[in-house]
């Protein structure tokens, strides 16, 4: 798999990240991730654009979704805090294998049931699920910290792309530029224009996914 841009919203933190990977599986990005200090402990992974749930580390990532009528191996990966309660029937049998396998029940429903958890029946299955995510939702509203800091704050202005240090580089080259008097403010104004009309021939060839796109994406779940 070549490289593709994933994008991360954790809707619990509200950070979002950009990741270029070449990952296959969820457990290969969440691999990367974990390496790249991304924290996603607790949280479940939806694909926005197809919507695709991914409930186990063996789950294959999307490939060739449909994004604003053009396909795309770019990726939205939306980790949501599973706080809804599950309805009995509402999920099949697979689903409640894979779950069960997802949060580590398998020895719980042992000893509980006497029974591996492939014989036990989906209702049940449901009830453990349900118990774990209950458990685990009021732990994360007891111990939940969030630590907030303002641009303005730290007088950064902050980066968000696949290649930030690269950005910041040439950034700052344009300005170490005027500085030494190489590059003058109307330079930058030329520049500009152009860049801006390279980013519209950009976006037309290949629709950008916004962060207004993320959001209604959160909303959809």
């Amino acid at each position: 798999m070549e490289n593709r841009t994933i994008l991360i919203a954790n809707n619990k933190t509200q950070r979002r990240y950009s990741i270029e990977t070449n990952a296959t599986t969820l457990g290969e990005l969440q691999d990367q991730m974990t390496a790249q200090g991304i924290d996603f402990s607790g949280m479940t992974f939806t694909e926005g654009i197809s919507k695709t749930q991914l409930l186990t580390r063996d789950s294959l990532l999307p490939t060739n979704v449909m994004y604003k009528g053009n396909p795309t191996n770019n990726l939205v990966m939306l980790l949501t805090n599973p706080n809804k309660q599950i309805a009995s029937g509402a999920i099949s049998r697979k689903e409640a294998y894979a779950m069960v396998k997802y949060y580590g029940l398998q020895q719980a429903i042992l000893d509980g049931e006497g029974e591996n958890y492939t014989r036990v029946k989906t209702d049940v299955l449901e009830e453990y699920i349900e118990q774990y995510q209950n458990i685990r939702n009021s732990k994360s509203n007891d111990e939940e910290e969030v630590l907030s800091v303002s641009p303005e704050s730290t007088g950064v202005r902050p980066v968000t792309a696949p290649h930030a240090n690269t950005v910041n580089w040439i950034y700052d080259g344009i300005k170490a530029l005027l500085a030494d008097g190489t590059f003058f403010n109307e330079d930058v104004y030329v520049l500009n224009e152009l860049i801006t009309e390279l980013s519209h021939r950009l976006h037309e060839a290949t629709p950008s996914i916004t962060d207004a796109d993320i959001d209604d994406m959160l909303a959809s779940l």
